[in-house]
């Protein structure tokens, strides 16, 4: 059985559902799933008045986690045609 991370980046909750829905597919196809996030890193007072989604149900992911997966699945919005700047840094650790 495969193991599989879904790992996402998302302001207001929109890639947080398509990460839930992509996991739901996995385990449909029989992998077992882990759905993590990567850090916040915008000022608490920032995030809160723009809107943010804080309260998002993933833990935040470690680099050291990355290589116990099999196949990990990234989520991000773009931003200007690339992905957040966040998803660039967590895949330069």
């Amino acid at each position: 059985m495969a193991k599989v991370m879904v790992l996402y980046y998302s302001s207001y909750g929109h890639v947080e559902a398509l990460a839930d829905a992509v996991a739901e597919g996995a385990r449909a196809a029989g992998a077992t799933v882990d759905v993590e996030r990567v850090p916040e890193t915008a000022p608490e007072e920032v995030a809160t008045a723009a809107y943010f989604k804080l309260d998002q149900h993933a833990p935040v992911v470690t680099v050291a986690e990355l290589a116990n997966y099999d196949a990990i699945v990234v989520g991000t919005p773009t931003r200007f045609g690339g992905t957040v700047r966040l998803m660039g840094k967590a895949a330069a650790e």
